[in-house]
């Protein structure tokens, strides 16, 4: 009967208890290294969704800005075009001014003609017909002389006495 109690002895042998001791004393020796990397993943991510987010209002921002911009060089380029027109019709006015200023030299010039002619010629029948024919000539109208404003008429250089 000894050795059936022997053999019912247990033998010194590791119980569950025994493992699940082992297993919480290695766990301190373990460093937390998941943890810390988790943590700093979750800064990050918070770091570059707050960065996200401002590229996205300054991108808001500078769409509204190259949105207005492009409305003001289509209001300058506008402009310019009128300015060029305003330009082109000063030009063809100031041409129309140039070819009167011409003209109108040019009949002072015949006038001046006639008053010399008729200061020495005394001729009178050549006189009347002189002033006759400066009289009936009349300066030609065009569309910028009509729109020109009313000057008062220039004198001719003959026409004028000097004091002595």
């Amino acid at each position: 009967m000894a050795t059936i109690q022997q053999e019912l002895k247990p033998l010194p042998r590791e119980t569950p208890d025994d493992d699940m001791d082992e297993m919480y004393e290695e766990e301190p020796r373990r460093r937390a290294w998941g943890a810390i990397a988790s943590v700093i993943l979750a800064l990050a991510l918070v770091f570059v969704g707050y960065q996200w987010n401002q590229a996205a209002t300054r991108a808001e921002a500078l769409g509204a800005q190259v949105s207005g911009l492009r409305a003001e060089a289509e209001t300058q380029r506008l402009r310019a075009e009128d300015a060029q027109r305003q330009v082109d019709m000063i030009q063809k006015r100031l041409a129309a001014v140039a070819a009167e200023k011409e003209s109108l030299a040019d009949r002072v010039v015949a006038l001046e003609k006639a008053s010399s002619a008729r200061a020495a010629g005394g001729d009178k029948a050549k006189t009347t017909k002189a002033t006759t024919t400066v009289a009936a000539e009349k300066p030609k109208t065009t569309k910028a002389t009509a729109a020109a404003p009313a000057r008062p008429k220039a004198t001719p250089v003959a026409a004028t006495k000097r004091a002595p």
